[in-house]
């Protein structure tokens, strides 16, 4: 813990501003975080890592040029949906020259709508997270498909919704570990182990608690779609496992505080991303548009939306107990 921030002090102000962007992919706003999110990027794909990288730079570029606060952007904030959608149109579009102009478009939308987004739901005390990057992909792929369909790639990768039986204890030990880490890796759009691997190692460096969330996150993502009987291939390649794993270290870890009451209410949450993912397949897919981190959004929203009422309702009791 002490030497990633020894790391994030001894770097130029411009190169830890883009680091910690990369690293709030996973809510981690540390340098040594987001040289792992850069890494395990590259490692899904030169391609995507270059698409990453430019869209990093260009959500955060917008944010300065704009003037926006100068706090949130040195804390990463205006950097990890830029991240997010240039890897994002890397798999759904073909790399053709115009292809690099969207990243750059969409990544320098995303901080605009971030910034939006947050001033509305901030009434509702919720964060705006990856919702701009999700409907920012959304908004290009379709527009995309509607004025320059060249550039649409031919095949989207969206999870298959055939229901089989599947045998949970025939399923080899390795092939449970490699579709744990695939579920990681699947947050940068990774179907690699070694990605996963880099994105957990890189929020161990931040936090151990979020470390173990992640970890348990991806086993709901693996076991829930099991049971409900998902195609096994789905499952192995992690497209039922982000989402999870994301509410779990959101739900876990970052919004609320940590106690035994929040490692369950997360364990819910990320049963709940699953369940929300099913029933947004069956919805986006005849569209031709995938889910990305949609159902981790809404599950937060959800789960932070009724804390914030018990703890008003909470207040409310007291108050009156008082009077």
């Amino acid at each position: 813990m002490s030497g990633s921030l020894n790391f994030d002090k001894m770097l130029p102000g411009i190169l830890r501003v883009l680091l910690r962007g990369a690293g709030q992919v996973v809510f981690c706003g540390n340098a040594a975080t987001g040289l792992c999110v850069l890494m395990a990027l590259y490692v899904g794909g030169i391609i995507t890592g270059l698409a990453a990288t430019i869209g990093l730079i260009s959500s955060t570029v917008t944010a300065y040029a704009l003037r926006f606060c100068k706090e949130d952007i040195e804390v990463g904030l205006y950097g990890f949906n830029g991240v997010l959608a240039g890897a994002c149109l890397s798999i759904f579009l073909e790399h053709t020259p115009q292809f690099w102009l969207y990243i750059i478009l969409a990544s320098m939308l995303s901080s605009i709508l971030w910034i939006a987004l947050t001033r509305v739901l901030m009434m509702f005390n919720i964060p705006a997270a990856t919702s701009p990057f999700v409907l920012i992909s959304w908004i290009f792929l379709v527009m995309i498909y509607v004025f320059d369909s060249r550039t649409l790639g031919s095949m989207l990768p969206i999870a298959n919704m055939q229901m089989i039986v599947i045998d949970i204890g025939a399923i080899p030990l390795e092939k449970w570990l490699a579709a744990l880490m695939r579920s990681i890796g699947q947050i940068v759009f990774a179907d690699n182990i070694f990605a996963g691997g880099l994105l957990l190692v890189g929020i161990a460096i931040a936090t151990l608690r979020g470390a173990f969330m992640a970890i348990i996150g991806a086993f709901i993502g693996v076991v829930v779609p099991m049971l409900a009987g998902v195609n096994q291939g789905d499952i192995e390649a992690g497209l039922y496992g982000f989402n999870s794993v994301l509410t779990m270290i959101a739900v876990g870890w970052v919004f609320l505080e940590s106690s035994g009451k929040t490692a369950l209410l997360a364990i819910l949450a990320g049963i709940l991303a699953v369940l929300c993912q099913l029933g947004l397949t069956n919805l986006l897919s005849p569209l031709g548009l995938p889910v990305l981190a949609s159902p981790f959004i809404l599950t937060l929203w959800t789960i932070l939306f009724i804390v914030n009422k018990f703890r008003y309702w909470f207040s409310s009791e007291k108050t009156a107990e008082i009077n």
